[in-house]
């Protein structure tokens, strides 16, 4: 369970802690159960950033122990910074209050989330202010006596108002189009394009445009076809030319190359311009993030390559830049697939086709050229789509990886922290994990560790080395398998495919069974979603769980060890009172009467069963 759990008596003792209670609280169990004196909320202000402020808070929570409050808390340890914590009343079955529960979530990553976004709205409240600032100052003007004005001065203030309305228009624009890729609600407009054919056409038109300039194109001999959104496409070559032209020197050279393999084609534009620093690399993709370097302006809005990055990961591609250093000038790369992934894809337009694998042992440059065809599929027993997450922080890396699994049709989604990693399990679940050894803020070992506390989807390993003891200390931990870097893609995607038919035969069910129903309540197995008399019901992806678990086994007494077992492991299968606060929130959410309930009845002694009602 990624949630900590922590069950009150009415004395305030506690009777119940579970592992990721303990490790948010930096707590061990002899310190909490059977302790009469340990007091949570004060275990709670002695980790927090801002003891005054969080104090109010937990009063306003422990104070009324008979209602659902939420507080979040400010921590000062490093890697948890932010604590959600969830205080609600327990009853016993005739509504007797028992005591509390506290339930505490790690919302880092979330309030990080939030901050960008505001800091985002900043950055482009100020951007927005300098085009308003004139045009208005401009039209006052005007506005104040146009009779004093000469012809030539006032169609120069005309000009300007026209100038930086064209600037508002292009950096709102742009706003909305980085937004509603990145949110995949910006629908893409496929089509069948020879990307040669624009990139001819692009490169006459840059020639024209920026005489000062020479461009060279090397483009493969035999014209190759690719299904996008040409528009987009058209757009992220221009940013790229365009940044091309304007952070190099007049005379210099911009080369810009096309290559293809059986799956996707790579662009490259290299420049001789000032080049990018290291540290720079990722963030020039942000939006608005410019580079100022020596006493020269940035240029632009900052938002053109965060819409080329936008526009090309909607088509499931990669977009990245190296460069060696400053006055060594930079190369922007991005691939796209040939063909789009299915979840792409209109009813109208066609499916991906099979294609070839790639066969390599080494990540030293990025592999264009496969060896060793050969057909995989998705073996037997699989049918698609599979959800796979990379954890990688090794771009290179993570881009042969993506590169590989998207080739087998596989849905890929890469991370490199693996606090983001494991913030997002909360959000979805993926069929498999791809885990290397190191992230950028944690060991593989620590998140395999963590993630075990409430996943079990299986983990391949990505080992480093070859040391027998560590991968030992994996699979003991939790991890599934493991192959050792440098690996065989054809070994790596065999290992993948034994995983996925092991998690496909444990979670099989019956032909058909997509949707339940019972009385007003429906579950829809397919989309994963559950409804009341036509309402939704928010659940957690736990609840959710336990709900499904219930209802595969209908008007049978499912016990609390096999429960236990099904939704969390068998690790847990004694662990009562925890799936009791479960069923109780549960309740909640789906019972009209939570103390009487209609679905989910109690056996006694037992356990629990979902009725089957007409």
């Amino acid at each position: 369970m990624r949630s900590g759990l922590i069950l009150l008596d009415r004395q305030e003792q506690v009777t119940y802690s579970n592992p990721s209670a303990q490790r948010l609280l930096g707590i061990s169990p002899p310190d909490v159960l059977g302790q009469p004196l340990f007091d949570v909320r004060q275990q709670l202000l002695s980790l927090a950033a801002h003891p005054t402020g969080a104090h109010a808070e937990l009063d306003r929570l422990w104070l009324h122990p008979q209602e659902e409050q939420t507080a979040e808390l400010a921590l000062s340890d490093a890697a948890v910074r932010w604590l959600r914590v969830q205080s609600f009343p327990v009853h016993d079955q005739p509504g007797n209050l028992l005591g509390r529960g506290v339930l505490l979530d790690d919302i880092t990553l979330e309030r990080a989330s939030l901050q960008s976004r505001s800091e985002t709205l900043a950055l482009a409240a100020n951007e927005l202010k300098t085009p308003l600032a004139i045009i208005k100052g401009c039209a006052t003007t005007l506005l104040g006596n146009s009779l004093r004005w000469e012809p030539a001065m006032l169609r120069e203030m005309l000009q300007m108002i026209d100038t930086h309305t064209d600037r508002l228009h292009d950096v709102l624009n742009t706003l909305l189009d980085v937004w509603r890729l990145d949110a995949g609600v910006q629908q893409l407009r496929y089509s069948e394009v020879r990307l040669s054919e624009m990139l001819e056409q692009l490169v006459e038109r840059w020639r024209k445009n920026a005489p000062r300039h020479t461009f060279t194109l090397r483009v493969p001999e035999k014209a190759q076809t690719i299904q996008c959104d040409a528009l987009r496409v058209e757009q992220t070559i221009n940013q790229l030319l365009n940044n091309a032209v304007i952070y190099s020197q007049v005379g210099s050279s911009v080369n810009i190359r096309l290559e293809n393999n059986a799956s996707e084609l790579r662009l490259s534009i290299t420049d001789q311009g000032k080049g990018i620093a290291p540290e720079n690399l990722d963030r020039i993709f942000h939006r608005f993030y410019r580079v100022q370097q020596t006493e020269d302006r940035p240029f632009g809005s900052g938002l053109g390559l965060a819409a080329a990055r936008a526009a090309i990961e909607a088509h499931s591609g990669n977009i990245w830049a190296e460069s060696t250093g400053i006055g060594h000038g930079a190369t922007f790369y991005f691939t796209l697939p040939r063909v789009p992934g299915p979840h792409l894809l209109s009813a109208r337009q066609p499916a991906a086709s099979s294609a070839t694998s790639i066969d390599a042992t080494s990540t030293a440059s990025y592999p264009l050229t496969r060896t060793g065809s050969f057909r995989t599929g998705y073996g037997p027993g699989l049918s698609p789509p599979w959800k796979v997450v990379v954890v990688e922080n090794d771009p290179r890396m993570a881009r042969y990886l993506r590169a590989n699994l998207e080739e087998q049709r596989y849905q890929v989604h890469v991370v490199a922290h693996g606090l983001q990693f494991l913030r997002q399990l909360d959000l979805e679940e993926p069929d498999l994990i791809l885990l290397a050894s190191d992230t950028s803020d944690m060991s593989g070992a620590e998140i395999v560790q963590r993630l075990r506390e409430f996943s079990h989807t299986p983990v391949l390993m990505l080992c480093d080395d070859g040391d027998e003891d560590q991968h030992a200390r994996y699979l003991d931990m939790g991890a599934d398998d493991f192959v050792v870097k440098p690996f065989s893609i054809k070994e790596l995607l065999a290992r993948a495919r034994v995983l996925l038919r092991r998690r496909a035969a444990s979670e099989q069910t019956a032909p058909g069974e997509t949707l339940f129903t019972t009385g007003d309540l429906l579950i829809d197995f397919a989309q994963r979603q559950v409804s009341v008399d036509g309402r939704p019901a928010q659940l957690s992806r736990t609840e959710y769980k336990l709900l499904n678990v219930l209802a595969q086994n209908a008007g049978r007494v499912m016990t609390h060890e096999l429960l236990l077992e099904r939704v969390w492991g068998a690790e847990y299968n004694r662990e009562v009172d925890f799936i009791w606060v479960y069923i109780s929130r549960l309740r909640r959410k789906i019972e009209a009467d939570p103390r009487h309930p209609r679905y989910i009845l109690t056996v006694p002694d037992v356990g629990y069963k979902l009725v089957k009602l007409p």
